[in-house]
């Protein structure tokens, strides 16, 4: 996940920067700071990342270039072996995230800094990664039943309650809030306006699905979201936490009752597919990787980074970003209980 927000962001700001010219990136008391700075801070910021099994740190700039020829070669790669992602592959997907999500999903990515098209570009090269682990291998229909009984439960989704939330330290603060909703001010507005939870406040509170079993969340917040009336609101509520006790106030959007998702829903995502990276042969896959990667014609023009082609062809092996399971953000993990 991190690697996917740091590409991003960094795409982001590239674009932002483009047009800022002379007049320079920042200005203090007539003092001008030029991108050029800031491009040299952001290249040091340090990123932990996986090496040879082992974590390491390394500069930001050094993290993103390897990244960014990792995801290409990748890509390459597949379509070589005449195994690209599909249209339909990345759909389909994408769809079993959205269905199983119960609505959130779109809300999620846009809490991560994310939209569905750059969900869509990080997908695709999961893909490519799964497309060329699994070419070859055969899945057999029983062996799809017998794998979803065995994880049924992962497909059983209890009843939930979709929130948003308005959280504030200060007593007269939640107060004022409160006062404004029964004012009948939006809530989301309120929340944009006055929350200070910076995880949900741009998006107008919105959190997300919770059940009663979430122990992670305290039950205060799980019994006032099962007791509100889809579109009411709660009054507000104090969380005598250790770390950060503050009040909130639980808003109800909708509920969506236990279900459990039938074969047929998902029988070719996620089981179809998780079957067949269960039976691959992950040594054969990186041994054909590292061979690509090293008969590779790649060029860095940076000076900073002339030898990193050099130094991942000698080190040429599968990314622990782009293993299976380790590229999406948290939307497309499999659904919890």
């Amino acid at each position: 996940m991190r690697a996917i927000k740091l590409s991003l962001i960094a795409v982001l700001v590239l674009a932002a920067l483009a047009g800022c010219g002379r007049r320079g990136l920042i200005d203090v008391n007539g003092d001008k700071i030029g991108k050029d700075e800031f491009y040299a801070r952001l290249e040091r910021v340090p990123v932990q990342t996986i090496k040879g099994g082992q974590r390491v740190t390394v500069p930001a700039g050094q993290y993103v270039i390897e990244q960014v020829i990792s995801e290409q070669l990748v890509q390459q790669l597949a379509k070589e072996e005449k195994v690209p992602p599909t249209d339909a592959q990345i759909e389909a997907t994408l769809k079993y995230f959205k269905s199983s999500s119960g609505g959130s999903f779109l809300a999620q990515l846009r809490q991560q800094g994310m939209s569905q098209d750059d969900w869509k570009r990080q997908r695709k090269i999961q893909q490519s990664v799964i497309n060329l682990m699994t070419k070859g291998v055969k899945v057999s229909d029983d062996e799809v039943k017998q794998a979803y009984q065995k994880s049924i439960a992962q497909f059983t989704h209890p009843a939930a309650v979709h929130i948003s939330v308005i959280i504030i330290k200060e007593q007269d603060k939640i107060n004022k809030a409160y006062k404004l909703l029964q004012q009948k001010q939006e809530f989301g507005t309120v929340a944009m306006t006055l929350s200070e939870d910076k995880a949900t406040a741009p998006s107008g509170g919105t959190v997300g699905w919770l059940s009663m079993n979430m122990e992670g969340v305290p039950i205060q917040i799980r019994k006032a979201a099962f007791a509100a009336p889809v579109g009411s609101y709660s009054k507000p509520i104090f969380i005598a936490d250790k770390r950060e006790p503050g009040w909130i106030i639980v808003k109800a959007d909708q509920t969506r009752k236990a279900t459990t998702e039938s074969f047929d829903t998902v029988k070719v995502f996620p089981l179809k597919e998780r079957v067949a990276l269960q039976k691959a042969d992950p040594k054969q896959f990186e041994e054909r990787l590292r061979k690509f990667i090293t008969k590779s014609k790649i060029k860095v023009n940076a000076e900073r980074y002339k030898k990193l082609p050099e130094m991942m062809k000698k080190s040429a092996g599968m990314p622990a970003n782009l293993e299976p399971g380790k590229l999406n953000p948290t939307p497309t993990e499999m659904p919890k209980k």
